[in-house]
């Protein structure tokens, strides 16, 4: 009697530095005339740009453009630590207003390991807000908690429906992907649009270290939920 072959599947590993991301800083300035004057100039490094925040009430947000996103390497931490000395020369300071952002670039994600992720992150986030001692006033306004109903009605398909729909989307099942304001914003899946994941959740930080330390986290938040068995 012969026997069957059976084919295991294969968890494939994921090279963090191989993930492009990008980050939004937000910072505020003594006075809004001085953030206004620094929005107009736009006189930040090659590839990044500084524009308005309507959250903040004498702010800016410093970021890539939408093309230059980064990598995990020497170059990407440099580009970094030369905006964070910028910010420091245009007086920019950190508030409990302010938050950092992390958009991880999701094209070469598949639907299934983009469903793997949300789920891992709403079973988590109540922890990852603890580690991270999130501002319980970014928590009630710019990074909610994602709502754990009707999770288990978010399919492959749908995920597949919300990323090709061109920004045409009606979605009655999980209304959290019509909004960003959660601590994972998933809206910039489209394809016509970022095509990232956006981590909302952490507080402000002019600290290079914390920067960095943040962006491995959610690199390695990717990695873990997508080698899962």
């Amino acid at each position: 009697m012969k026997k069957k072959n059976k084919k295991e599947d294969k968890i494939k590993l994921i090279n963090i530095s191989k993930i492009r991301f990008a980050i939004e800083i937000e910072v505020e300035f003594p006075h809004s005339k001085d953030s206004q004057k620094l929005i107009d100039r736009n006189r930040v490094l090659k590839g990044w740009y500084i524009e308005d925040d309507g959250s903040l009430e004498s702010g800016a947000e410093y970021k890539p453009k939408k093309n230059n996103k980064l990598y995990l390497n020497e170059e990407g931490l440099t580009q970094i630590k030369e905006i964070l000395a910028l910010i420091r020369v245009h007086r920019g300071k950190i508030s409990n207003r302010c938050g950092l952002h992390i958009h991880c670039d999701m094209s070469k994600f598949s639907d299934k390991k983009i469903l793997e992720i949300i789920r891992e992150w709403v079973h988590r986030q109540k922890f990852i807000m603890k580690k991270f001692k999130v501002h319980p006033d970014r928590i009630d306004q710019y990074c909610q908690l994602l709502p754990k109903e009707n999770l288990q009605k978010l399919t492959i398909k749908q995920i597949h429906d919300f990323r090709n729909s061109n920004g045409e989307w009606n979605f009655s099942n999980y209304t959290y992907l019509d909004s960003k304001y959660y601590s994972l914003n998933a809206t910039h899946l489209q394809k016509e649009d970022f095509n990232t994941l956006e981590f909302r959740i952490f507080n402000g930080t002019l600290k290079f270290k914390e920067l960095k330390e943040r962006i491995e986290f959610c690199l390695n938040f990717i990695k873990d939920a997508c080698e899962r068995e």
